[in-house]
């Protein structure tokens, strides 16, 4: 299990959904990252379009609460002086391949999520430099030179329907932090203090691990409750990327945007794991 960066090309991927005729759950999709590689850098690149509405609102609250960096820019109104035609232009396909090519010593494998033949000059690169290179789009949307490159990876969307679909409303619902399998226009209301819950690991802190939720907001389980009386040095060197916990919620800050909700461990079992993790480091 190796460092991955996946690089979604959102304005590419909005037509592969429609093409596909389903949407993808980003949370699912970064569980389905998370059990598969030790760390995941998720980068979604989308333009900005205004008025900003609330579905757009909702969507950005997801990816930021479960993980994902979002690169986006205005979309740009052109008018050509001749015909008079406005032409919409909102194209961040340099800024994805600029931020590719500048963190390329912090992954090993390289996921592009688009079908778009520009980035192939970025995907020979990347593999020139040692890198694993694979490719998430559909057959009909994806460009021929992408499916006969030598050393790229292709994968299917359509087969990870099961995987990284998002239910529709009225499905049944998978009340977890791994797959938390629901609309983000309907998604949980705020837990009240004492729920209790499972997320995976989105990130470790020295102050602590950042889970993925079922509430789609930003989720904290502190260094100090998670019932550990030895010292913790390093708790990056203790926690693995594929480790999933049992928490119960401490406390909810709705004041934030997106809300932030502190928890603490619930799993005696997974403290007793950790403590065993110190004990063979020392």
């Amino acid at each position: 299990m190796g460092r991955v960066a996946v690089y979604i090309d959102g304005a590419n991927l909005f037509f592969t959904q429609r093409h596909l005729g389903w949407q993808i759950d980003f949370s699912r999709l970064m569980a389905f990252f998370v059990s598969a590689y030790a760390s995941v850098q998720a980068n979604y690149y989308v333009p900005a379009s205004e008025p900003v509405s609330d579905e757009n609102v909702a969507f950005t609250r997801v990816l930021t609460a479960h993980g994902y960096r979002i690169t986006s820019k205005p979309v740009k109104k052109i008018v050509n002086k001749e015909t008079g035609v406005i032409v919409m232009k909102g194209n961040l396909d340099v800024e994805l391949v600029v931020d590719a090519l500048s963190a390329v010593d912090q992954y090993d494998t390289f996921i592009l999520f688009s079908g778009d033949s520009d980035f192939l000059p970025l995907l020979r690169a990347l593999k020139a430099k040692g890198k694993e290179v694979l490719v998430y789009s559909t057959q009909g949307l994806s460009a021929r030179e992408l499916l006969v490159e030598p050393g790229i990876t292709y994968c299917d969307l359509a087969l990870l329907k099961e995987r990284i679909e998002q239910p529709r409303p009225g499905d049944p619902q998978r009340v977890d932090g791994l797959a938390a399998g629901h609309d983000p226009l309907f998604s949980l209301p705020l837990p009240d203090v004492g729920t209790i819950f499972t997320g995976s690991v989105l990130k470790v802190q020295p102050y602590g691990i950042f889970l993925s939720n079922p509430y789609h907001v930003k989720c904290l389980l502190p260094l100090g409750f998670l019932g550990i009386s030895r010292h913790i040095a390093d708790l990056t060197a203790i926690v693995r990327m594929n480790d999933v916990f049992d928490v119960v919620v401490f406390h909810v800050n709705s004041a934030r945007d997106p809300a932030e909700i502190t928890v603490k461990l619930a799993d005696k079992k997974m403290t007793e794991v950790l403590t065993s993790r110190i004990e063979g480091s020392v």
